[in-house]
């Protein structure tokens, strides 16, 4: 099924509400204060600022999670699941600015197996509405930062490696790993990581050769049970690991997501575990979450117009208009002209005498 730029929205809200989230609306502006003190879990440090009327200085708000977290009432004994439907803004340039258009999901409180799987259960839904054709990502920081945080290498350095497995560069990060001193087996599990992606069964086996520490051990585990309920679940072909999935792990603790479309270049759904913003504001609870970017949506939602049905000049204006009719009544949304629209169409008739003409 497919649905129009101003339907898809409403769609995902009834998907999301389905699974009994409660629906979070915010506030247009949040004190800049909120902001300035937790710079670290923002994607765009840069935020629109002006005076409010009582003195205080407030900002147009750059991201909804963390308004979402700062008002909940939410713990480990009570948790909540939310869903929003809001626009973000961020700054363009020196003087403008963006209004960007998300749709997501949070559940806070206590984040288990069968939160994270239905997230990812969430996620390929809303992926399946966007586009008959999408991949999901899934990566653990923990797996990636349990690894490399046990190297005996300077933080300078493992910041390289990060930036090496983000951009799936196996020969750099080998070249480096032994350029800094490391063996050759630590070089080669580190390029494999990078290079590794695939469905969980192809993957999952590797994974036990590359693990090492606590941190990463522990990670493997969860990431093997997720993989095994997604599979009982059906949705283990839905998926791919991918370790070159490295968001921003200052801010994700967990499982870490990114879904992608045909036709559209970048992410369009991201998301993950992020424990350490709900404890930085004093919250007893765990998170997780993603948010859709609607930004993708007019690029990739199937045609608008289902069908395009074209006249001339000498053809009989109500027979035309009562052909339009009858393709309406079958169902069909149906654009009259007497030349074909710009925009992305399903069937392109030619009203005529002795019938339509494709």
């Amino acid at each position: 099924m497919t649905y129009s730029e101003e339907r898809l929205p409403l769609a995902l809200g009834e998907l999301y509400a389905s699974y009994g989230y409660r629906k979070y609306r915010m506030r247009r502006f949040e004190e800049y204060a909120l902001y300035v003190d937790n710079m670290d879990f923002l994607a765009d440090k840069r935020v629109i600022t002006f005076g409010g009327a009582d003195g205080k200085l407030l900002a147009l708000r750059p991201d909804v999670t963390l308004s979402i977290i700062n008002n909940t009432k939410a713990d480990y004994d009570c948790g909540e699941k939310l869903y929003y439907n809001e626009a973000v803004f961020r700054q363009t340039g020196e003087d403008g600015y963006a209004e960007i258009r998300q749709t997501g999901v949070e559940v806070i409180g206590k984040v288990d197996i069968v939160a994270m799987a239905e997230i990812v259960e969430l996620i390929v839904k809303s992926l399946a509405m966007l586009s008959d054709s999408y991949v999901l990502d899934i990566s653990h920081s923990g797996l990636i930062h349990g690894i490399v945080s046990s190297l005996p290498v300077a933080a300078e350095c493992k910041g390289k490696i990060y930036d090496e497995i983000a951009s799936k560069s196996a020969h750099n990060l080998r070249s480096l790993a032994l350029k800094e001193g490391l063996s050759e087996d630590v070089a080669a599990s580190l390029s494999a990581l990078c290079a590794m992606s695939g469905a969980p069964k192809d993957v999952l086996p590797a994974l036990k050769d590359i693990a090492v520490g606590e941190e990463a051990l522990r990670a493997l585990d969860e990431l093997t049970g997720l993989c095994d309920l997604l599979d009982k679940r059906n949705l283990g072909d839905k998926v791919r690991l991918d370790f070159s999935v490295v968001n921003h792990l200052d801010y994700y603790n967990g499982i870490i997501y990114n879904g992608f479309i045909r036709d559209y270049p970048k992410a369009v759904i991201v998301g993950g575990q992020y424990d350490k913003l709900p404890e930085k504001l004093g919250k007893r609870a765990q998170a997780i979450g993603f948010a859709v970017n609607l930004e993708a949506a007019p690029a990739v939602i199937a045609p608008p117009v289902d069908i395009a049905l074209l006249y001339g000049e000498g053809d009989d204006a109500c027979e035309v208009m009562r052909r339009a009719d009858e393709l309406r009544a079958q169902g069909k949304s149906v654009y009259v002209g007497m030349s074909a629209p710009k925009c992305r169409l399903g069937t392109v008739v030619r009203y005529g005498k002795e019938g339509d003409v494709c």
